[in-house]
Parts: structure tokens; C-alpha cells; sequence
């Protein structure tokens, strides 16, 4: 006989929506009945308590998906696919599959939002066959009172190659979690972030990359900006089986508090049940170089333009791996127009 426990008036909203539903849906309600949602005695989610956030939503919502249909997407050779998710008011959740065919190379750009009072849940499955790329952009909510999770299984094949950048302003809690089964034998993954939280924002950049074959290669670059009143967490592991010999995996997080109340949380991890690799992983937290801020403003700059272009050139560095010119110039340029609004 299995126990449910009593849900919420959150998450009996989410289950009531995804009421009749199949697949991925259908498992994220059975869970939400099971045990609710995350809270921060989960220890994948210690810094980012689902539960607590959602509280006041009452309702279910609708999670809007445009630019990819419905069923398995499987792009042509060459195509950029530009899919947009609004969650409206209340808890809501959608979810897509996509195939990468062998030696294609697709773009695919993700625009999310939220509105207040949102619980937007949303689902990727990613196959990326041999010898595919894929080039992953991703534009997480900009949202004061929105909850959102964007979630990702990634599978690549082998000789494959999945470059994945994500910009995130935050919102009443943000998610961005991607899952990687690395096959290695030629495969390479590159997962780069840059997140800018303000007052009351809360951004988290959480993977699991899974090295299952010999030499696969794995970069990872996250940096990130808090003010006071925000919080940012980053969370990334990387397990290499004892099968992937050759494996070539770094994973480098650094972030800047921008106040004496912002809030950091790091945990980088390395598993590692393989006796010939080499991996790595770096985490640090520092403030503003007062030197370099004093050197700018002795040059005529006021102290709010020179502290902008100071955490500007700290946080670009990730977005530089962006292929196409034009999004990474848009990237810049959403990143530079919020700078301005912090100052």
C-alpha cells in the first residue's frame, strides 16, 4: 500500500493541473503526491526550498509553449529553434523531447518568463547523436514573484558536442538544471552560466554530468554576481565510472558579493571511480577590487559606472562561448542593461 501524505494548497494546484497527463507530467505528479516538493532538508535543495517559495499559490496555471511542438522535434541540419515558456499566475508544467540527428548541428534558444505568483515547471529531453552539436542558449525568468525550474536530460552519443550557456536574473527562486550522460569516445560538453541577482532574487545553477566511456572532455565555467538581498547557488557534479578512463572534465565556479547581506552557496564535486583522468574543480567568493575601483574613478568615472564595468568584465567571460555573434552580443548587451539598473 503506498502513503501519500497531505499536499499543500501549491501543490495540490500542480497536481489538479496536470490532471489526465502522460510521460514526464505524469511522473512529476505521482512524485508531487508522494512526497510534495523540495524543501531544504532535500540535500539537492538545501539552498533552494521549493515549498517555502511556492507558498500563496493557490491555483493552477498554464505553462505557454511556443516555437517547438508538440511530440518528438527532431530539427533539420542547420535549423536554430527559438522556443519561449511564460508561466501565467499559478503552479503549471510542460515538457519537450528533441533529437539531434547524427552530424547535425542545431541551435536552440530558450526564452523563459514568469509572471507573479507563478509556478512554472518545465521539462527537456535531449538526444544528441553521434557526431550532432548542439548549441544551447538559455534565458532563464527575469521575475520578482515568480518560481520557475528548467530542467534538462541530456544524452549525448558519441563524437557528439553540446555547448550550453545560460544568463539568469533571478526570480522569487529560479532553477536551471541540466543532467548530462557523457559517453566520452570523442564527445565534448562545454556548461557555462552567468547569473546577476538583486535585492530579493534567487537564481541556482544545478548539473550532474555523467562520464560512462574514455575520453570525454568536460569544461564548466560558472560565475556569478549577488547584491544584498539575494542569493545565488551553484551546484555541480561531476561522476566519472570506472569505465571512463581518459576523461578530461574541469569544473570552475567564482562569484562576487556585491553587499554585506548577499548570499553565495557553492558545492562543486568530483566522483571518481576511474584511475587515469584528469579532472579538476575551483570555487571562489571574493568582493569588488577596491584597488581597481579607485584607479577607475581617479580616471573621471563616476563610482556607480565604474563598479558597473567592474563586475562587467568579471561576469562576460562565460558568455564568450556563444558561436553565434548575434546572440552573444544580445547576452551582453541584457547583462550590461541590468548592470545599469543595479547602479
Amino acid at each position: 500500500m503506498t502513503a501519500y501524505f497531505n499536499p499543500n494548497a501549491a501543490e495540490s494546484a500542480l497536481i489538479d493541473a496536470l490532471e489526465g497527463a502522460e510521460g514526464w507530467r505524469a511522473q512529476l505528479r505521482d512524485a508531487t503526491q508522494r512526497s510534495g516538493f523540495p524543501t531544504k532538508r532535500d540535500e539537492h535543495w538545501k539552498w533552494s526550498d521549493l515549498r517555502a517559495a511556492t507558498r500563496g499559490i493557490t491555483q493552477p496555471g498554464a505553462l505557454a509553449i511556443e516555437g517547438a511542438g508538440e511530440g518528438v522535434i527532431e530539427p533539420a541540419d542547420g535549423a536554430r529553434i527559438d522556443l519561449t515558456a511564460h508561466a501565467s499566475a499559478g503552479a503549471s508544467a510542460a515538457d519537450r523531447t528533441l533529437v539531434i540527428k547524427a552530424n547535425r548541428h542545431v541551435t536552440l534558444v530558450e526564452r523563459h518568463a514568469a509572471d507573479d505568483g507563478a509556478l512554472g515547471n518545465f521539462h527537456l529531453k535531449i538526444d544528441v547523436e553521434a557526431g550532432a552539436r548542439l548549441d544551447r542558449v538559455i534565458l532563464m525568468p527575469d521575475s520578482e514573484g515568480g518560481v520557475y525550474v528548467a530542467s534538462a536530460e541530456i544524452v549525448l552519443g558519441e563524437g557528439a558536442s553540446l555547448n550550453q550557456t545560460t544568463l539568469d536574473f533571478g526570480g522569487k527562486l529560479n532553477r536551471c538544471e541540466t543532467h548530462v550522460t557523457h559517453p566520452g569516445n570523442g564527445a565534448e560538453a562545454r556548461l557555462d552560466a552567468v547569473y546577476l541577482l538583486g535585492k530579493d532574487r534567487h537564481g541556482d545553477q544545478t548539473s550532474v554530468v555523467r562520464h560512462t566511456g574514455p575520453g570525454g572532455r568536460l569544461s564548466q565555467l560558472a560565475k556569478g554576481a549577488a547584491s544584498s538581498g539575494g542569493q545565488g547557488v551553484f551546484r555541480g557534479k561531476i561522476i566519472v565510472e570506472r569505465a571512463a578512463q581518459k576523461t578530461d572534465a574541469r569544473m570552475t565556479h567564482r562569484g562576487l558579493l556585491l553587499g554585506d547581506r548577499a548570499e553565495i552557496d557553492a558545492k562543486p564535486e568530483l566522483e571518481i571511480y576511474a584511475d587515469d583522468v584528469q579532472c579538476a574543480h575551483g570555487n571562489a567568493l571574493g568582493a569588488i577590487d577596491e584597488t581597481a575601483l579607485f584607479y577607475m574613478r581617479q580616471r573621471g568615472l563616476p563610482e556607480a559606472k565604474a563598479r558597473a564595468l567592474l563586475i562587467e568584465s568579471f561576469l562576460a567571460e562565460p558568455l564568450d562561448g556563444i558561436a553565434d555573434e548575434g546572440l552573444r552580443d544580445e547576452l551582453r548587451n541584457l547583462l550590461r542593461q541590468r548592470l545599469e539598473g543595479l547602479s
